[in-house]
């Protein structure tokens, strides 16, 4: 199942352990979290995925992105493209204290996964311009914990984000990622 909702662009975003954010700064601190303050011009998506594991069907797997670019390049992120002169930087978010913290404007929530290791990943895609590295869109992908339902995710997200609207809600069969190629874009 894929849900995708319209929301009001966050003005920042934080993600990562909680251990991290006491113990670290600086440079070291970026690398293992995520702390994103998106443009002005931004719009915001979010999709919220329940998806069984390839490789153990009986096993979902629950996914919340925010998906975070201009109105008018939307529709290509969502689909897995990109712009063929983009640089997709990626970092995998983990954690060492079974629990994440989540942070969206002034809303924020510890949850508990259960254990440690990768429970999400932030993707910049950006060009080089004259003026330096614009980014052109972000992604955030966290990975729900297993006890937690659909619904619990989907009331997680109606906390987090302001203005939810249903845009989107299909079924999807298998937990891969379309590569599509095309004139407007590549796969990531």
């Amino acid at each position: 199942m894929k849900e995708i909702y319209k929301v009001q662009t966050p003005k920042r975003i934080v993600f990562g352990d909680p251990l991290y954010f006491e113990e670290f700064s600086g440079a070291r601190l970026e690398q293992l979290v995520v702390d994103v303050q998106p443009p002005e011009a931004f719009g915001a998506r979010v999709v919220l995925r329940e998806l069984s594991a390839a490789e153990a069907p009986d096993t979902l797997i629950r996914t919340m992105e925010v998906y975070l670019a201009p109105e008018e390049d939307m529709d290509i992120y969502l689909r897995g493209m990109k712009y063929e002169l983009q640089e997709c930087i990626e970092k995998e978010i983990g954690v060492d204290t079974a629990r994440y913290y989540l942070q969206v404007d002034d809303r924020e929530d510890i949850l508990h996964t259960g254990g440690d290791g990768y429970w999400g990943s932030y993707e910049e895609l950006s060009r080089n311009t004259r003026d330096g590295r614009m980014v052109e869109a972000a992604i955030l992908t966290v990975i729900w914990p297993e006890y937690e339902s659909m619904e619990s995710m989907r009331q997680h997200a109606f906390f987090f984000f302001r203005d939810m609207q249903l845009l989107s809600e299909e079924m999807e069969e298998a937990d891969n990622e379309p590569q599509i190629y095309g004139e407007e874009g590549i796969g990531i």
